[in-house]
Formats: C-alpha cells, sequence, structure tokens
C-alpha cells in the first residue's frame, strides 16, 4: 500500500509573538499555541467594477485592487502555562501599550503537510469564551492581516 500525502490539522502548528507590525520577532520570541482544534487562513480579493459600455457582450469586468488575509482559530480553554494561551487572550481583550494599545501578534503557522510557513502580523479584532455548564469551555479568535504575510517554503533537514 502507499503512503498517503495527505495530513490532518493537527500537524499543523501554531506560534505568536505579541508585538507591533513593524518588528519582525525572532524565532526564539514565538509560543506555541496549544490545545487548538480549528486551524483557518485565508486570502480575499478586494475587487472593483471595470465595466464600461464597451465591454464585450455586456459582460461584467472586474479587477482586483487590494487583499486582505484573515486568520481564525478555536480552542478548549486550559489554564497551564505551556498551552502560552492565557498571555494571548488577555492581550487580545486588553492591549498594552507596547502595542500602542492594538492587539497585534505575530502568528507563524508551520504545515508539514504542504510544506509550508505563514507568518505575519496579524490585528486580533475578535475573541469569544465560552463557559457551558455541562461541557468544556473554549475560546476563538480572529484576525485580520496588519502587514505582508509570507508563504515560504520549509526548509530541508540536513542529515
Amino acid at each position: 500500500m502507499a503512503k498517503s500525502n495527505a495530513g490532518t490539522g493537527r500537524k499543523v502548528g501554531v506560534y505568536y509573538s505579541i508585538g507591533n507590525p513593524d518588528k519582525k520577532p525572532n524565532d526564539a520570541d514565538y509560543k506555541r499555541l496549544g490545545m487548538i482544534r480549528g486551524k483557518s487562513r485565508g486570502v480575499n480579493w478586494n475587487t472593483i467594477d471595470v465595466t464600461a459600455d464597451t465591454s464585450e457582450d455586456g459582460t461584467t469586468e472586474s479587477m482586483v485592487t487590494t487583499k486582505e488575509k484573515t486568520v481564525s482559530f478555536d480552542g478548549i480553554s486550559r489554564g497551564d502555562d505551556i498551552q502560552n494561551q492565557s498571555a494571548l487572550l488577555d492581550h487580545i481583550e486588553s492591549p498594552s501599550q507596547d502595542t500602542d494599545g492594538q492587539p497585534y501578534a505575530w502568528i507563524k503557522i508551520v504545515n508539514p503537510t504542504i510544506n509550508r510557513v505563514i507568518e505575519g502580523c496579524y490585528l486580533l479584532s475578535s475573541l469569544t469564551e465560552e463557559y457551558p455548564y455541562d461541557d468544556v469551555c473554549t475560546w476563538s479568535i480572529e484576525g485580520t492581516s496588519a502587514n505582508n504575510v509570507t508563504r515560504t517554503v520549509i526548509p530541508p533537514k540536513r542529515t
């Protein structure tokens, strides 16, 4: 039987470093965000209508202008420091003056399945926490890019 090249989201690691968009953190500054169940990212191009009286066959024509890159994560609430949740969730709720009062954080998503690293600063503008009576407590965060987000190849391991 051939080995599958498919992978689960469990293999994808999410790391963060609280900081402003103008200063990229060092690799050692990133902390792993633990107990995540859902990991999503997206790229949405903003478009404008450039249809005019000479557009062929009366068909709408469009162009892209700018793009918005988004992330969202949700997970299980855990109080242990190894999960690195508290500092990030606290920062989103009450950003410090270290980030000019804005909920900025650098996010690094490491996806070994497709051999890519996504990295950039995001404005984490949404935090939801749920505390059900008879189920696990959860959190979710969402954000949009605050600067250029890069997509690079994971360097091969040297043997």
